[in-house]
């Protein structure tokens, strides 16, 4: 419990949480005429190291999975609901145990300054809720680390990934699962044509990189540009992006048109914003973790994930209940209406008015997030880094408008 109260509260001090909340004697009311007394940090430190990350693992598999209703909007295309996947790191507190366990970055010239923790995520579209989760060292592939995420896969699912994660082996693993796949292939990934669909796209093969690893996959290649459009002083401007190709095992060209996969594609940026909730939203910006060990890493891991996932489900319930698209419930708010509602210290048998009150804050529509078609921001930034340098005449949202241009091939020229 104190684990994930520390995953919810997880940048501020217990004795900040606890102000006004104790007697003169350093006692805290508990409802029905019990008292508890605050344990100091030193218990609350042997306790977690005697608990182990285990029940927080076990804890999050338990409430894990998709909240969204059926036909909630955002969340479905045609007719599966879509996971995106998607992997980060975490920068870890620099002690000897982190190093020698996680391993960090380096370059020619020197290591990184933080121990670092990678980990994937599975997403739901549209809610946001996490269907799996997991973490190793910085040196595991995203690739390895996805096949721990094969258990939150099933039928009826359309999983979505970027071009890191494509690969004959994982492919086969998550369509035995029964899930289908919406992957992007990287421009150097050799898709060469074994047939033509009446639609012009085409069929490939994923092939094995060894005999003993399977028959190749037979998968559906779409290929597209997305043409982006902006209003400019001069009239307009715009620009073409590079060649998407996308492979599928949904070849039947009527029920799963290759225009509504293209369009569904950048849903996959939702599991982006997932990331973001973790290390921004719950971190409060802060990257580092706080524990100093393996054990203690994985337990402040798997109760963050917790957490946020018990959100979520409050977020889709209450989306439902209101019948609004769960994606208008902004995640932020409804942290901080989680803790705020939990600081109110309702007594446990109030449990069902501290539960109205929570969705009563988040479905406030001021605070809904707006619509806002056709808006895009330039990877540039104001601060040197990855990204070119925004000039101080550019804007950092413009509007845009955007067309997709499919690359079919002729059917007739490759019987």
């Amino acid at each position: 419990m104190v684990k994930l109260a520390d995953g919810l509260y997880h940048r501020q001090r217990g004795a900040d949480l606890l102000a006004g909340q104790l007697d003169p004697d350093g006692w805290a009311g508990a409802g029905a005429g019990r008292r508890w007394r605050p344990p100091n940090i030193s218990s609350l430190s042997r306790a977690r190291g005697k608990l182990g990350a285990d029940p927080l693992r076990m804890l999050f598999e338990q409430v894990a999975g998709p909240v969204g209703a059926d036909g909630a909007a955002g969340v479905f295309c045609c007719g599966l609901r879509v996971i995106s996947v998607d992997g980060s790191v975490t920068d870890l507190p620099d002690t000897p145990q982190n190093a020698a366990f996680f391993g960090r970055p380096s370059n020619a010239v020197r290591d990184g300054a933080f121990p670092q923790a990678r980990w994937v995520a599975a997403a739901e579209s549209g809610t946001g809720a996490l269907t799996g989760a997991a973490f190793g060292p910085y040196t595991s592939g995203e690739q390895t680390l996805a096949l721990d995420l094969l258990p939150s896969f099933g039928p009826g699912m359309l999983v979505l990934a970027d071009r890191n994660f494509l690969s004959h082996t994982l492919a086969r693993d998550v369509l035995a699962t029964g899930a289908h796949i919406l992957w992007r292939a990287s421009a150097s990934f050799a898709l060469r044509p074994v047939g033509v669909l009446a639609d012009g796209t085409y069929l490939a093969e994923l092939k094995p990189a060894r005999k003993r690893d399977g028959p190749p996959v037979t998968v559906r290649v779409i290929e597209y540009t997305v043409h982006t459009g902006t209003a400019g002083k001069d009239g307009a401007a715009g620009s073409s992006s590079e060649v998407f190709a996308l492979v599928t095992d949904l070849t039947d060209i009527e029920a799963y048109p290759a225009l509504d996969l293209a369009c569904a594609y950048p849903m996959r940026w939702g599991c982006e914003t997932v990331i973001g909730h973790h290390k921004t939203d719950m971190g409060e910006g802060q990257p580092v973790l706080r524990s100093k060990d393996p054990e203690g890493v994985a337990q402040e891991m798997w109760a963050l994930f917790a957490v946020y996932q018990a959100i979520c489900q409050l977020i889709g319930a209450g989306a439902d209940a209101a019948g609004v698209p769960p994606d208008k419930i902004s995640f932020p708010h409804a942290l901080a209406a989680a803790t705020s509602t939990i600081a109110a210290a309702f007594p446990p048998h109030e449990l069902d008015l501290a539960l109205a009150t929570f969705l009563l804050k988040i479905l406030d529509s001021q605070f809904f997030v707006r619509d806002r078609p056709g808006r895009a921001s330039p990877r540039k930034t104001k601060k040197a880094g990855d990204f070119p340098r925004r000039q101080d005449h550019e804007p950092s949202v413009t509007r845009v408008t955007r067309r997709i241009e499919l690359h079919l091939l002729d059917p007739l020229r490759h019987t």
